[in-house]
């Protein structure tokens, strides 16, 4: 998608844009044709600074989208986690936003940058937003289903219980018992084997 741009009614030489910027949309200001600040946000914040805008041209009303419930526990070692807070001695912010798993969580860094955050499958260098890794000072929890009970794992880990065998004729019994009396002596014939068991049955009747 191109860039949006929106020019001044006056001089058409001073004029804002937005492009997106890998997970963020940036708006850049130009003043005289000559670029002058920028800014970055998620594109829910952008969206909610849309909805303003578009109250202010009179076409909806505006205010801020309702956001979903937060997650309630803190992430732990493997979490999917969005970066809050860069690591605010080394970047300006390009990673806040950003989306990844959280790989290590350092109790020795004095909550300057205890969190060490991996992007895509982790084969970049550090400092790679794609598939980098990148220490940062806070995250939070990507809203995802709770985890499972021990009680809720153990019935999906359950093997399922094996369907009983078929009831058995009581004639098979004897059937079995014959070819096991004959076998020592011969290989036992059919016919043999149905006279034994015959007499097996009316032995036990």
């Amino acid at each position: 998608m191109e860039d949006v741009k929106i020019t001044c009614e006056g001089d058409d030489r001073d004029y804002f844009t937005a492009e997106r910027d890998g997970r963020d949309i940036g708006l850049k200001s130009y003043h005289d044709g000559d670029f002058c600040i920028s800014a970055y946000a998620s594109p829910a914040k952008f969206r909610t600074f849309a909805r303003g805008i578009l109250a202010l041209a009179d076409e909806i009303d505006g205010g801020e989208v309702a956001e979903a419930p937060k997650p309630t526990r803190a992430p732990v070692v493997g979490d999917k986690v969005r970066i809050l807070e860069d690591d605010p001695g080394n970047r300006t912010g390009e990673f806040v936003g950003l989306i990844g798993t959280l790989k290590v969580e350092d109790p020795n860094s004095f909550g300057y940058t205890p969190f060490l955050v991996w992007f895509g499958d982790g084969s970049g260098e550090h400092g790679d937003r794609i598939n980098g890794t990148w220490y940062v000072k806070r995250v939070e929890l990507v809203d995802e289903p709770e985890p499972l009970a021990d009680w809720e794992r153990d019935l999906l880990d359950e093997a399922p219980a094996d369907e009983p065998a078929p009831a058995r004729s009581y004639r098979a019994k004897y059937v079995e018992e014959a070819r096991e009396l004959l076998a020592p002596f011969r290989t036992p014939g059919v016919e043999d084997v149905i006279k034994l068991a015959m007499w097996l049955a009316n032995e036990d009747a």
